[in-house]
């Protein structure tokens, strides 16, 4: 091996064992695996384990393998051998550039480090990403419309960029919180997936991020999405990665680990989280849009008219009480919930988000009972579309649907 590359090998090495490794991208490949465009390389904590995770982007699919430190440096040895033609490492003290000229002839420079010491360490369940989902030979984003085949953001697309990247570092904090750090194979449901950004994004999070063997449907109504997602997870080489049409009320018959209803309308959020609960999922993630059933509970009432008088004042009421019975039910079937804003209200005013990661721990149900009955008689609610699911069901206590 030429004296550029032990020095570049050198400088991979010591970094890992410093703990000042970012990352080693490279690029140009000029071997002859067909189709094999750049190769990636970063840590990543598997089940209390360091691992340095490969990522293959190739023309048509991506492609993983996870390698304990010692197996991977003979890996990544092996890839400096002429195979890519310009190799960067990036580590939070200085960065090294490999490249080759058309005689094949090393060349190596030291550059000041693009990462500061936030960037090293572990990825996966030990740190957390300012951007978990990168443009760069991303063949979804670019078929989506949001990048170009350089990795650039579209003009117009950086909210969309922005979101898709928010909603996995939820999917994340969520992850670590949830029993399925220890599954090998994580299922995921998207319901009412639409174009498929945040779906994508999934099963990318889960495979590529998080070292997992994915299975991620997306429900769409509209056949042309259906079909046009399918063409973009086959392009993409997203093999667990599938699009059904159907409805939300129609989805999870089976066991699902994740379960996804982002903008479902109405009481299409409620089928959701009734789907999620029956399915035992582990994680249920819903941002709600048109609260028009309780809305209408509480048009019914001459003492909500009296003192909110303005509809928009009803409406927005009945959004906040809507959401908090649904977050009540949701406590009530053992999960942990959370309500936040998902993206800035300058982007849309259906911006809250609801969390639920299933809980081992005990639930007062006489508590939880007396707030849902307290809530309901404070805004004339008799009954809410949730609740009509869920009892009197096998799912909760069928002895606590004669308290409600």
């Amino acid at each position: 091996m030429m004296l550029e590359q032990e020095q570049f090998m050198e400088a991979a090495a010591g970094s890992l064992e410093a703990g000042t490794f970012v990352k080693l991208t490279m690029t140009r490949y000029g071997g002859g695996e067909t189709g094999l465009n750049s190769l990636s390389i970063r840590l990543l904590k598997i089940k209390g384990e360091t691992k340095l995770s490969f990522g293959y982007r190739y023309k048509t699919k991506d492609l993983v393998k996870n390698f304990a430190i010692a197996p991977g440096l003979k890996e990544l040895r092996s890839q400096t051998l002429g195979v890519f033609k310009s190799l960067r490492l990036f580590t939070t003290t200085k960065d090294w550039e490999l490249t080759y000229n058309k005689r094949m002839q090393p060349r190596l420079v030291q550059l000041k480090a693009a990462f500061g010491e936030t960037s090293s360490g572990p990825q996966g369940n030990d740190r957390t990403k300012k951007r978990y989902i990168e443009a760069a030979n991303n063949i979804y984003l670019e078929a989506l419309g949001i990048a170009n085949a350089q990795g650039t953001i579209l003009k117009g697309r950086e909210s969309k960029f922005k979101q898709i990247n928010k909603f996995v570092e939820i999917l994340d904090s969520l992850y670590k919180t949830s029993s399925l750090q220890d599954k090998a194979v994580v299922s995921a449901i998207d319901m009412g997936s639409g174009k498929g950004y945040l779906t994508f994004a999934t099963y990318d999070f889960l495979t590529n991020l998080v070292g997992k063997e994915a299975i991620v449907t997306g429900i769409e109504t509209r056949p042309e999405l259906v079909n046009q997602c399918n063409g973009i997870a086959e392009k993409a080489g997203f093999s667990g990665l599938k699009f059904e049409a159907g409805a939300i009320g129609d989805s999870i018959d089976q066991a699902c680990d994740i379960a996804i209803a982002l903008h479902a309308c109405d009481t299409a959020t409620d089928d959701a989280i009734y789907k999620g609960i029956k399915a035992q999922a582990a994680m249920i993630i819903l941002s709600p849009c048109c609260h028009k059933q309780i809305r209408r509970e509480m048009d019914q009432s001459r003492e909500i008219k009296r003192s909110l008088q303005h509809g928009i004042l009803i409406e927005r009421q009945a959004e906040i009480v809507t959401d908090r019975l649904r977050s009540l039910f949701l406590e009530l079937s053992g999960y942990h919930t959370k309500v936040f804003e998902f993206i800035d209200s300058e982007h849309t005013s259906k911006n809250l988000m609801i969390t639920a990661v299933k809980s081992d721990r005990t639930v007062d149900e006489t508590a939880v009972l007396q707030e849902i009955q307290a809530l309901k008689g404070l805004y004339f609610v008799r009954s809410c579309y949730l609740e009509n699911l869920l009892f009197p069901e096998t799912l909760l206590n069928p002895s606590l649907a004669s308290s409600i």
